[in-house]
């Protein structure tokens, strides 16, 4: 009687946390995230409005491995590590990229601040829903670190 149970439990622990694990489909990050060759594995995305910049709305996207929980302002704790490596990129409304921070845990010196070596493609703000494509071209340097970006996110827009 006893060994049925055991192999129930056995079963249980290892097969549970597989059925846990989030498909590409189902994640709201796919793709590369990685600093000083280290991969992160950004699995969230949150959305929301942000400040004016010279009179254009603005939309904030956190990017994080570790889910933000609700919080209001994400991007404030995002950068100093509590949802694990995280981007998180300011857009206008129309799509065109005015900030990035970049912080990743293999980073000495994070966050850190860079523009012009993030493209953008593909950004929709539809039906509540942002999504879109962001990419670094490959491996760029930034304070002696190297850092890398080709993913794909998308996020209700709060």
């Amino acid at each position: 009687m006893v060994y049925p149970i055991f192999c129930t439990l056995i079963l249980a622990c290892v097969c549970l946390p597989g059925l846990v694990t989030l498909t590409a489909a189902e994640r709201s990050v796919t793709d590369i995230f990685r600093g000083n060759g280290k991969d992160a594995h950004l699995a969230f995305a949150t959305a929301h409005a942000g400040e004016p910049f010279s009179g254009k709305e603005t939309v904030i996207v956190v990017l994080t491995e570790r889910n933000t929980g609700g919080e209001q302002h994400p991007e404030i704790m995002a950068s100093f590590g509590k949802f694990g490596s995280a981007l998180i990129v300011t857009f206008t409304r129309s799509g065109h990229l005015i900030g990035t921070e970049v912080a990743h845990t293999a980073h000495k010196k994070t966050p850190f601040s860079s523009l012009g070596e993030l493209k953008v493609e593909g950004f929709h703000i539809e039906q509540g829903k942002v999504r879109g494509r962001l990419s670094t071209g490959g491996e760029v340097e930034s304070l002696g670190q190297t850092w890398e970006v080709n993913l794909s996110f998308r996020a209700k827009l709060t």
